[in-house]
């Protein structure tokens, strides 16, 4: 998993050009690995538990799309910028704390009880309890 999230983190320095803000729509578009992710104030302000999060992404309308889910923390680690200290993500990003945001897969070894997240004060993947509340940031596939 480490060198898995090693190469991810390679690839996402040679395509960090590949990312484009849209500020009319606050969204941020990675052209060379097909998302869009959602970057607004909500980003910053929306604090949930895991299953809320998922729903949340699931449900959401925003920026003229109805298809957000809750990003895999692969997904997460093409925005991953270590050179970008406090926040540890791409600059492109306008809307980002440097703490915990939810990503997608719960663990069967622990009986769903925990699930990954991406910690953006070190720009490094954990899984936590899925009741604690962290921040949410939805991604779409292009």
């Amino acid at each position: 998993m480490k060198y898995l999230l090693l190469i991810i983190s390679l690839i996402a320095v040679l395509n960090a050009a590949s990312l484009q803000r849209d500020n009319d729509r606050n969204i941020v578009i990675d052209d060379a690995n097909k998302l869009v992710w959602m970057d607004s104030e909500l980003n910053i302000t929306t604090y949930l538990n895991h299953s809320a999060a998922q729903e949340y992404c699931e449900k959401l309308s925003y920026a003229g799309f109805d298809d957000w889910r809750l990003p895999e923390i692969e997904e997460f680690a093409l925005i991953v910028d270590k050179k970008n200290f406090p926040k540890n993500i791409n600059r492109v990003f306008r809307y980002s704390l440097n703490e915990g945001y939810w990503a997608n897969t719960a663990h069967w070894r622990t009986l769903w009880f925990y699930a990954d997240y991406m910690y953006f004060v070190s720009g490094t993947p954990y899984y936590d309890n899925r009741d604690k509340k962290k921040l949410v940031r939805c991604v779409r596939t292009r």
